[in-house]
């Protein structure tokens, strides 16, 4: 019995680009501030300025950055309201909140291993 031959047409698909788009979200994971901003923006819309408030440290400069990057790779969303003074609210897309279920998990192990670093005894102890 002869096992038939697969048609001549073409090879096996594989995922368009797979490669790249775990490289774009490398790129975009790269940024200490990055899973932070995610997991405040998790909470709900913020403004910049309730961002730059909740992580202390995050300089306005690196900030605009990261919000920039994260809005060029469709997880978070840009309102901006025509008042005086100007009013800007981010939120996250639903992209963004599947990349937050990640974050989540992060943040979880990142608790789990400051336990475990705080009661590990030390060489000689």
């Amino acid at each position: 019995m002869q096992t038939p031959n697969p048609p001549p047409s073409s090879p096996l698909p594989t995922p368009p680009d797979r490669a790249e788009a775990f490289h774009r979200v490398t790129d975009v994971l790269r940024c200490k501030w990055t899973l932070a901003v995610l997991e405040e923006l998790a909470r709900g819309t913020s403004r910049p300025s309730e961002l730059q408030r909740a992580l202390p440290g995050l300089t306005s400069k690196v900030l605009s950055e990261r919000l920039r990057k994260l809005e060029r790779f469709g997880l978070v969303d840009r309102t901006a309201y025509p008042e005086v003074p100007p009013r800007v609210e981010y939120t996250l897309t639903q992209q963004g909140r599947s990349m937050s279920k990640l974050v989540t998990h992060v943040a979880d192990f990142v608790s789990d291993w400051a336990e475990g670093v705080q009661t590990k005894p030390k060489p000689g102890d």
